[in-house]
């Protein structure tokens, strides 16, 4: 049995250029209407497709990359909340923390917003991709009570950590799997119902259509009839009343 497929730098890469000039696909799906939510599985279904064809590269379904990136996003933020509470602490140092490589770095600035440097990382610059309202999980991490940790013999320099390390880090919480599965299912389920209700009120417009096309036919017909009818009966009357005047006259006062 073949042993399975790890993720490559490569497909790293492709993912990340992909996501930065398609910025609207790194939230999920964005409120719009069901074209612009069609337009966006269009998106990730070409990103999937590409990321697939990287030779001995992982295979996974739109769905699956989907699902990837935000699990990978959410272990950059959480590297760099562990980043914050090293540098608060007393013992706190550079010694103390792994700092973010290069493609961590541009999944919280696009995911977040500021600017930071993977060679020193700094305390300002990681709180600026975690703002008090942006994940519920980066509450509970700073209510959590912070256990004192042992000291580190020897420090870990940025260029010796290979970009696969990060790989193997620890999964995100269950709840939290859970929470964005919940929150995508629910916005695929939304865009559906809508795409359904935009089907149903283009055939109800196209049905109104066809019922004025009939109307419309059907009062030429009645006005064709109509002046037929009228037609037939002036030409009748013409030929029941004789030509001369004085027969009309006669005619008429009978």
């Amino acid at each position: 049995m073949a042993p399975p497929r790890r993720i490559l730098r490569q497909q790293l890469e492709i993912l990340m250029d992909f996501l930065e000039e398609n910025k609207d696909m790194s939230k999920g799906l964005p409120p719009g209407t069901p074209v612009s939510h069609h337009a966006t599985r269009q998106k990730w279904a070409a990103l999937a497709k590409k990321l697939n064809a990287v030779q001995s590269g992982t295979l996974k379904t739109p769905d699956g990359w989907k699902k990837y990136w935000f699990e990978w996003r959410h272990k950059c933020r959480r590297k760099a909340a562990d980043g914050r509470r090293f540098q608060s602490t007393s013992e706190g140092g550079t010694n103390r923390f792994v700092p973010l490589n290069d493609l961590e770095v541009r999944v919280l600035e696009l995911s977040g917003k500021g600017s930071v440097t993977s060679s020193k990382p700094n305390t300002k610059q990681i709180e600026d991709f975690l703002p008090e309202d942006s994940d519920s999980e980066q509450q509970m991490i700073d209510d959590a009570p912070i256990k004192p940790i042992a000291r580190v013999k020897r420090s870990v320099s940025a260029t010796k950590v290979n970009a696969d390390d990060t790989f193997s880090d620890e999964s995100p919480p269950k709840w939290a799997l859970e929470l964005e599965e919940r929150r995508i299912s629910a916005e695929e389920r939304i865009a559906e119902a809508l795409q359904s209700i935009s089907n149903i009120m283009l055939v109800q417009e196209e049905r109104r259509k066809l019922l004025d096309n009939r109307m419309a036919d059907a009062l030429t017909a009645i006005a064709g009839t109509l002046q037929d009818l009228n037609s037939g009966l002036q030409d009748t009357l013409q030929r029941l009343i004789p030509s001369e005047p004085s027969l009309k006259n006669d005619v008429f006062y009978r």
